[in-house]
């Protein structure tokens, strides 16, 4: 067992090759949750591929029993997830995707944050004019791909939605804050099989090829990498969870991100464009 508690900041452990993991007395008793293989065969581009049983893990409403207790005095939730690394037929391991639904009586819908425990992620963040819409109504305003690595913070900024990619042989572990205010939007992602965008191991070539679901132009891949935000709580030094557990209130932008746009953004830096190659 691999221990990640210098990292994540609560005391976890992790078998990487059995997939078996355990939490310290210390932490609080999560929510456990699944994502199983019939669930994600709705957004697989090879929906009839092999699939393990369960795809991954999520552990939902957890932190630690002697500190603050925080979807309870500041509608924040804290949870950890865990990835397989299998394929998934062409596609590399991924999450369902997901939208987050706007704030009411607002244009702007609730952010969230990652942290990388273990392995990389690619992130997809994916912007649209209407998340009610499907893919052949749906405008697909902005796509862009981030990359982050061990203790990277990674902010899912407004109206963006997001879907991770682990592209490594070894299980994928991150952490996240999000309000509790809020349940995430799955339905049009599943209607279109998945986002605008595959990402393909192509038998040790990678590539980006576009979801021929989508029946309107797509705009460019752009690339963008993680940056320090020390103003809203997130540096590489400190643990995600400490970090809000010991400043609840610099995470105010989590529910209350229209006075935050700035600092938001500034956790992406965009770096350039990707590459789109053929189905």
């Amino acid at each position: 067992m691999k221990d990640y508690t210098d990292i994540a900041g609560l005391p976890l452990m992790l078998d990487p090759e059995a997939l078996h993991f355990a939490f310290g007395a210390e932490a609080r008793d999560p929510l456990y949750g699944t994502r199983l293989a019939d669930q994600m065969r709705l957004v697989l581009l090879d929906r009839d591929c092999q699939l393990p049983e369960i795809i991954y893990w999520m552990l939902r409403d957890t932190g630690l029993k002697d500190r603050p207790y925080l979807k309870q005095s500041h509608d924040l939730r804290y949870d950890i997830s865990i990835f397989r690394h299998d394929h998934f037929g062409r596609e590399f391991m991924k999450t369902s995707g997901h939208y987050h639904p706007l704030q009411p009586g607002s244009d702007i819908a609730w952010p969230e944050v990652y942290e990388i425990i273990a392995g990389k992620a690619l992130y997809v963040l994916q912007k649209v004019d209407d998340i009610n819409l499907g893919p052949d109504d749906v405008t697909v305003e902005d796509v862009i791909i981030l990359e982050a690595n061990p203790r990277d913070k990674a902010i899912m900024p407004p109206n963006y939605g997001h879907v991770t990619i682990n592209t490594l042989t070894e299980p994928m572990v991150m952490s996240n804050w999000v309000s509790s205010q809020f349940s995430s939007v799955y339905g049009k992602v599943e209607e279109a099989v998945g986002f605008a965008y595959y990402y393909l191991h192509g038998d040790g070539s990678p590539r980006w090829v576009k979801n021929p679901k989508y029946t309107k132009p797509l705009p460019p891949l752009r690339r963008a990498v993680v940056r320090a935000v020390p103003e809203l709580g997130l540096t590489r030094e400190k643990p995600l969870l400490l970090s809000a557990l010991d400043d609840p209130g610099r995470f105010d932008w989590l529910n209350n991100p229209a006075g935050n746009m700035e600092l938001i953004w500034k956790g992406l830096e965009i770096v350039g464009e990707v590459e789109v190659g053929e189905l």
